[in-house]
């Protein structure tokens, strides 16, 4: 099985004593007991460790781990301050297409978010429709590990449903559920 691991900040990570600048994908067995610890690169974060016991999921407030399909487990964490009551900074707005659609969906500005999709896909869809598309969904998740701008989308029980999207002239043009 592989484990992939993202995190919100810039870091290195040691998982079972040894050292990864990067742990996009790293092979690991379903039963195997795997520690792996992060490394902030930013001085005004902590480090912390994550214990993962086999493929279950894990959830703090730090750490969400999915076991995303019989082959892949993300693990997806978040940055450690040293104060416990200041405010976290904005996070960076997100990168790709898809996310960004997810992004201004969710904090509902749907004009934006229609803004994105090809006049193709415009013609074929309402806003009601994009919304209720996402509506089920908590949480997108990039597959960087694969070819073909594929992520899962995970519900409020973290279970992970494989999609893909088109592009057509920075446009989304197609989202479509893979099997």
């Amino acid at each position: 099985m592989e484990l992939h691991i993202q995190s919100e900040f810039d870091c290195i990570y040691m998982i079972n004593g040894e050292f990864y600048e990067y742990a996009d994908c790293v092979n690991m067995s379903e039963y195997d007991v795997v520690y792996v610890t992060v490394l902030p690169l930013k001085l005004s974060l902590l480090p912390y460790t994550v214990k993962l016991c086999g493929a279950e999921n894990v959830s703090s407030e730090l750490a969400l781990g999915l076991r995303l399909s019989p082959d892949h487990y993300l693990l997806s964490l978040s940055p450690r301050y040293m104060t416990v009551y200041s405010a976290a900074p904005k996070p960076a707005p997100p990168k790709s297409h898809i996310a960004r659609l997810f992004s201004l969906i969710k904090s509902g500005e749907t004009q934006a978010a229609y803004a994105m999709l090809s006049d193709e896909l415009k013609a074929g869809i309402s806003k009601d429709t994009l919304t209720a598309f996402f509506a089920e969904y908590e949480k997108l998740i990039e597959c960087n590990w694969e070819k073909g701008n594929k992520f899962f989308l995970v519900d409020k029980n973290n279970a992970a449903r494989l999609h893909a999207y088109t592009l057509k002239n920075e446009f989304i043009d197609d989202i479509s559920e893979c099997d």
